[in-house]
């Protein structure tokens, strides 16, 4: 198995989530509160946070126990329900460019130049242990974490986005053996989910009605005058990154009104959940055996007297407020660098 291969098979592993008015807006009427990003893509195939970090705590656990069995070591911290939230939001900000109150709180969103967050305890102490191991051993953690080279892959091959591998041996696929039975299944099933996002985005966009949505909504724009011409909210963003922060959240600001009082983003919103029921439609075996192998999954973990993930780890830090980046993706760091 090559480094490469293990990179890939760990990103996509942990793939475990977007009315017609005048043109021209001068006085936009008073905002009300935009939908909820929870409420966006309604589609039954973004599980809820809890049950997310749930699932997540319990795979992390049975990999932790496949390790030690094997004389080697697995840390992680406790996936934070919050922090699934905030990143789900993230991701449906697009769908979501009509919320006024948001443009003012924040203007098109955090800096992108934000400090990088930390490192977590786990991933400190897992940075430690793997660089006081020889080559060998750390050759062989990798093996028992993703399986040997060779091994039989899982390949799904997903219209649109390519062939995509997993391994079938290692503590991960034990993990998941473990925590969802089928694993065959569920990894054809997760993979096809995960990867929705960009047929469906496609469709939306060669729509249309949402090139007519963003067509009104630069008129809008246009119609307020100081020289505010931009195609798309994308264009905007991209302007507003150059502005002075209190002239950055007027555009956002400006963006958003206009975009409320011409439905933009509604329109977004309705050919954002009919395109995903089209994917469903053409999918239909994936998507339900996502939803049932989940769904069982979390059922046995709710009847189980002692669920794999009901106790914390303790070289996890679970008192740590801030949301924290998937154990996977930092994981690939750790092994690109090792």
């Amino acid at each position: 198995m090559t480094r490469s291969d293990t990179v890939r098979a760990l990103v996509l592993l942990a793939a475990a989530p977007l009315a017609l008015a005048a043109t021209a807006c001068s006085a936009p009427p008073d905002p009300v509160a935009a939908p909820a990003p929870a409420a966006v893509r309604t589609d039954a195939l973004d599980l809820p946070a809890e049950t997310r970090a749930r699932l997540a705590d319990a795979e992390q656990s049975l990999v932790r126990d496949c390790m030690a069995r094997q004389g080697l070591s697995f840390f992680y911290d406790p996936a934070d329900p919050a922090g699934l939230r905030a990143e789900a939001a993230a991701q449906n900000q697009n769908l979501t460019l009509d919320d006024v109150a948001r443009a003012r709180r924040e203007g098109f969103g955090p800096a992108g130049d934000s400090p990088e967050q930390s490192a977590s305890r786990a991933e400190e102490r897992e940075r430690e242990y793997l660089a006081g191991l020889s080559s060998q051993r750390r050759d062989a953690w990798g093996k028992a974490l993703m399986g040997p080279p060779g091994q039989r892959r899982i390949e799904v091959d997903v219209p649109g986005v390519g062939a995509m591998k997993h391994p079938t041996a290692g503590c991960f696929a034990k993990a998941r053996t473990e925590l969802f039975g089928d694993y065959e299944k569920w990894v054809r099933a997760n993979t096809f989910v995960n990867t929705r996002f960009q047929p469906v985005d496609k469709e939306v966009g060669e729509s249309p009605e949402y090139e007519q949505a963003t067509s009104r909504w630069s008129a809008c724009l246009r119609a307020r005058g100081g020289g505010q011409r931009f195609a798309t909210p994308d264009d905007a963003r991209a302007r507003a990154s150059s502005l002075p922060r209190d002239q950055a959240i007027a555009l956002a600001v400006a963006t958003a009104e206009c975009d409320r009082q011409v439905g933009r983003s509604k329109t977004h919103r309705d050919l954002y959940e009919q395109a995903t029921r089209h994917w469903i439609d053409r999918h239909r075996t994936e998507a339900a055996d996502f939803r049932r192998l989940n769904a069982e999954a979390t059922a046995r973990l709710a009847t189980a007297t002692a669920g794999p993930g009901a106790h914390a780890d303790p070289a996890t830090n679970p008192r740590s407020p801030r949301p924290r980046r998937s154990s996977a993706a930092w994981r690939v760091a750790v092994l690109r660098s090792a």
